[in-house]
């Protein structure tokens, strides 16, 4: 059997790397001179005569003021600090209730003017995919409208519609559709 002469090459060299490899590690060791370790003669500590100071922390702890916090705009529209309102069947007439929500929404809009929100209008499942978006977009536009007529800037509002393609609620009964009619606050970046 006959090895290739590239593999003997090969190999020496691996060799020759790992022996010198070794001979420096051993060589390394015997160049350190040990330090002997002296014990220096420890007094014992003076009698404490007075209570130690508690140590400062370098920023002390401060109850934080957090009504100065900006909230996210998560977390916002999580609260639901904007309010759905809810529409009749096939309408989009604003009622009383829808009016007391649309009132509570303006004051919240008027006093934080630097939010964009979109209104988005929502439709129940009957009724043709074309007819539901024309429907949610009036019910977006009349919220937007209803709102602007309390002061809200409509430069602060975008009216979206949606039409039946996000539900609030799945089911194909009275109580699903009645949710599902509505326009929806959404606070935008």
């Amino acid at each position: 059997m006959r090895i290739p002469l590239n593999r003997l090459f090969v190999s020496a060299i691996v060799l020759a790397v790992a022996f010198g490899a070794m001979s420096c590690q051993k060589k390394a060791a015997k160049t350190v001179p040990e330090t002997p370790v002296v014990q220096a003669e420890t007094a014992p500590p003076p009698a404490p005569s007075e209570p130690a100071a508690p140590s400062a922390e370098p920023f002390p702890r401060t109850d934080l003021d957090k009504s100065n916090v900006e909230t996210s705009i998560d977390d916002l529209n999580r609260q639901g600090v904007l309010k759905t309102v809810y529409f009749g069947y096939d309408s989009n007439q604003i009622d009383d209730l829808a009016k007391s929500t649309l009132q509570a929404n303006a004051a919240w809009l008027k006093s934080h003017n630097k939010y964009t929100v979109e209104i988005g209008g929502h439709c129940d499942e009957r009724g043709s995919i074309g007819y539901n978006v024309a429907l949610g977009d009036r019910r977006a536009t009349a919220a937007k409208d209803y709102i602007t007529g309390l002061g809200v800037s409509a430069a602060q509002l975008v009216a979206v519609s949606y039409g039946e393609e996000r539900p609030a609620l799945p089911g194909h009964d009275e109580s699903a559709y009645s949710k599902n009619r509505r326009a929806e606050f959404t606070i935008k970046p």
